[in-house]
This record gives structure tokens, C-alpha cells and sequence, in this order.
């Protein structure tokens, strides 16, 4: 039991933090009736510390607040929903903050953009009928990938299948993620940016106003900056490592539905970005 202390102590500082910004969010308040175990603000803070102590969301709410404490009480869609508007909320509430601050002093914003493969299910289980039946064909995948041999040391270049979903992050060059969203596995990156960029103010906006920067995939897309140099290409290695932390997050998580996805996302998102592992006094 010596691990509750400190993990007490983070969820309490996530708690306020987000208490404090609960004013300044457009999300609807709680109506009236029977107190739940567990109210959306406590999910909400609960999702950014699994993030933060790699541990399981029901583990962390039976640990911290009641052991009765189920499933459901979590993980119900229209709870789910309402957790993942705070989430979003809080995280651009946090950023606008931080932009405003920036101009403010006159510094220039660059953010890099890229994407990586998020697997829903093992190749050989998504091609039974169950599964291709129920999501079908657009979240299958095909991506080249190379590889250096390492009896010849030569390049070879091969084709993968995977069925998953696409993952898209913007963020800056010091992690913190400005946009983040997800697509069906089947489409590729530079039409899941302009699709993006069609669709979402925020993210026109961080585009137009901001510097972005992107790999060779991404040649062509306006507003964009292709990293062909070595010094450019430096820039974009604070994305590699925003996109390995997703996807060691995504192994342990275990979500259930699309909806869990968003709300796991986001709370990634905003632990990577503003409550990082070595920042914090554990």
C-alpha cells in the first residue's frame, strides 16, 4: 500500500486543476438527482493519471475513491461523452492560454505533424467475418515500410497489412500536443490533414498562423514546411516520441469503444503534454 500516497497526492493536483478551469469550459452542468460514486470531473482526472502511472482506470478508481466502485460506473457511452467533452475542453482552454502568452511576447509557434498506425486487432483475428462485418473494409491498411538487413546491410523495402486506425498529432517542439485525432487505418495521412484542415476552425487556425512542419509524406500540402535537410529533420523528433508514448499508452489501456478511444486519447494528451512523468513529485 505504499503506493497511494504519491498517487493520491497527483490525482488531487489533477482534481483541482481541472475544478479551477471547470468555469471557464463550455460543458453542461450535472443535473439534478442521486450523487453518483463518481462524478465526470472525477473520471476525467482519473483517465489523465492512468496516463501518468500506467495503470488501469478501474484499478486507479476502486484505488483511490471507493473498492465497490464497477465498471460501469466508468465506462457507460453517454458518460464516456460527457468526459470526453471536458477533456477536449480543458485542453483547449490550456492552450489558448498559452498561444495568447506566446504573442503576447512575440514568440513564433512551430509545431510538427505526423501520423502512425494504431492497431485495433491482431491481422489474423480481423479477418473472420465478426470482425470484418462489423467495421468493415476502411479500417484495413497497407503501409511500405524499409528495413536494413543486417547480414548485407542492404535496404529492403516490403508491404505490411494491418486493421487499425490512423492516428494524426500536432504538437510542439516541446511535446505539447495542439491537435490530435483519429481516421479510419484505410486513409493516408496527407488526405486525413486536408480532410482535417476542412473540417476544424482550431486546427485551420494553428495551421494557418503557425509554422508546421512535416516529413517527405507530406510534400504538396499547403501550409506545411517539408523537412528534407538534416537540421530540419531534427525538428521532427519530438513527434516520434509523442507517437511511441501513444502507442505504449494504447497497449495498456484497454478501450472498448471508439468513444473510449477520444476520451483515452485526449487524456493522454494532456498528461504528455502538461503533467509529465519526471515533472512531477511522486
Amino acid at each position: 500500500m505504499e503506493i497511494i500516497p504519491p498517487y493520491l497526492r497527483i490525482y488531487q493536483q489533477i482534481l483541482k486543476d481541472l475544478e479551477n478551469a471547470l468555469p471557464f469550459l463550455n460543458v453542461p452542468k450535472a443535473k439534478a438527482g442521486r450523487k453518483p460514486k463518481l462524478t465526470d470531473i472525477h473520471i476525467a482526472a482519473i483517465f489523465i493519471l492512468s496516463y501518468i502511472t500506467n495503470t488501469k482506470v478501474l484499478t486507479l478508481a476502486q484505488l483511490l475513491i471507493d473498492p465497490s466502485i464497477q465498471s460501469w460506473h466508468i465506462f457507460r457511452r453517454y458518460r464516456l461523452k460527457r468526459v470526453y467533452r471536458i477533456l477536449r475542453e480543458y485542453k483547449l482552454h490550456k492552450l489558448r492560454l498559452m498561444i495568447l502568452a506566446r504573442l503576447l511576447y512575440g514568440k513564433k509557434i512551430e509545431l510538427v505533424i505526423d501520423g502512425t498506425m494504431v492497431d485495433i486487432a491482431n491481422v489474423n483475428r480481423a479477418r473472420t467475418q465478426k470482425i470484418r462485418r462489423v467495421r468493415g473494409k476502411v479500417w484495413w491498411a497497407k503501409r511500405r515500410r524499409k528495413i536494413v538487413r543486417r547480414d548485407n546491410g542492404k535496404v529492403v523495402e516490403f508491404e505490411e497489412v494491418k486493421y487499425g486506425m490512423l492516428m494524426m498529432v500536432l504538437c510542439d517542439r516541446e511535446g505539447r500536443v495542439y491537435d490530435v485525432w483519429i481516421t479510419f487505418g484505410s486513409v493516408h495521412e496527407v488526405r486525413a490533414f486536408r480532410e482535417r484542415k476542412k473540417r476544424s476552425v482550431w486546427f485551420r487556425g494553428l495551421v494557418e498562423n503557425c509554422v508546421v512542419y512535416g516529413d517527405r509524406g507530406y510534400r504538396g500540402c499547403e501550409g506545411v514546411i517539408v523537412c528534407d535537410s538534416k537540421d530540419m529533420r531534427a525538428k521532427r523528433q519530438v513527434v516520434e516520441g509523442v507517437i511511441s508514448q501513444i502507442k505504449l499508452f494504447n497497449a495498456g489501456s484497454g478501450w472498448r469503444t471508439l468513444t473510449c478511444v477520444l476520451v483515452y486519447v485526449y487524456a493522454y494528451a494532456i498528461g504528455y503534454s502538461y503533467y509529465r512523468r519526471g515533472e512531477l513529485e511522486v
